[in-house]
């Protein structure tokens, strides 16, 4: 008789910690998609300046921001406290590197590169196909309160990530990039950063550049059907998301990216010439890997933050699709 009426009570108590458990499991969820959409968001919604460094391989880079986002767009000034003087101008989409000890101007289209915020895809679900998103104690960035968040990869094919993102506006107060062993290959942090509500325009007015020689980096960017080659085995999650033709000098060179939603890797093919040296097999520097193979009369080049593993298969299951081939397989260039 008594352990008749405790089951119903013990039932009561399982649903309620069961319903409890679920309320604050799927709280959890969207906190943890609030940060990474506001990290997201932030490139283009904040206005700040501050100081950062940047860590790769056995090299600590420190530069200067300077970040504007209106009506008109994105504009951001980046500026190198050490080394060689570089600064970097993006508006938009457009990016012109000027190094004035070398009298030098690069312009180029491409702004994800410069990008301090990573342009996370529009479906997050998505991405925890491929890694494990979790949260970690919170921290302190540059006397900014940090929400931390690591996503750790479900496979072989793509580095870690953590995130320290403002827990207030959104931006990346410091990212580590980590290996298959947790240890940290690459580190961006700042260490002074202020929000201002107008910067100022002679931030980013232009300088003389006149007496500088220019180089344009411009692509065209081609449709898929156009594009004689294809990625026969391509890690999971990897998907094209850009494709271009780069005239260098006299070579046309065949731009693609590839990527998951964080990891990106690009694809380079271009006819050989005689007298050119090509990468031939694995390549290494930090974070970045690396792999050039040989296929007929075409030279690849795989490049990215992306495991050795990974763009090396990218480059031997890259296929092309054109009438004339002289390899059946891709392989390593011997020699040189």
């Amino acid at each position: 008789m008594h352990s008749s009426k405790l089951v119903p009570k013990i039932m009561k108590q399982t649903l309620f910690s069961g319903l409890l458990l679920a309320f604050s499991h799927n709280g959890f969820a969207l906190h943890i998609s609030e940060l990474l959409n506001n990290m997201s968001s932030a490139d283009s919604t904040l206005n700040y300046e501050g100081v950062f460094v940047l860590r790769k391989v056995d090299r600590l880079m420190s530069m200067r921001v300077s970040h504007a986002a209106d009506e008109t767009g994105v504009r951001e000034i980046l500026e190198t406290l050490n080394g060689e003087p570089r600064r970097v101008i993006r508006n938009n989409d457009e990016v012109l590197s000027i190094y004035p000890e070398r009298k030098l101007v690069i312009v180029s289209e491409d702004a994800s590169k410069s990008r301090l915020h990573p342009r996370l895809p529009e479906n997050l679900d998505s991405l925890q196909s491929y890694y494990d998103i979790s949260q970690l104690p919170d921290d302190r960035i540059a006397d900014h309160e940090a929400a931390v968040l690591q996503l750790s990869p479900k496979d072989k094919h793509r580095y870690g990530y953590r995130y320290w993102v403002d827990a207030d506006t959104g931006v990346l107060l410091r990212c580590d990039l980590t290996d298959d062993n947790n240890a940290v290959i690459e580190q961006m942090m700042f260490t002074q950063l202020q929000y201002t509500d107008k910067p100022s325009e002679a931030d980013f007015r232009l300088p003389e550049l006149d007496d500088f020689v220019h180089t344009s980096l411009g692509k065209n960017r081609i449709a898929l059907d156009d594009i004689p080659w294809r990625i026969n085995n391509l890690p999971p999650g990897f998907v094209l998301t850009q494709s271009s033709k780069q005239q260098t000098g006299d070579t046309e060179v065949i731009h693609l990216v590839y990527s998951d939603g964080l990891a990106s890797v690009s694809v380079f093919i271009e006819p050989g010439k005689s007298g050119n040296r090509y990468l031939s097999g694995a390549s290494n520097m930090g974070a970045l890997n690396a792999y050039g193979a040989r296929h007929g009369d075409y030279y690849i080049t795989v490049m990215g933050e992306a495991p050795a593993k990974t763009v090396e298969q990218i480059a031997l299951s890259t296929e092309y699709l054109g009438e004339e081939e002289t390899d059946d397989e891709p392989e390593p260039e011997i020699g040189d």
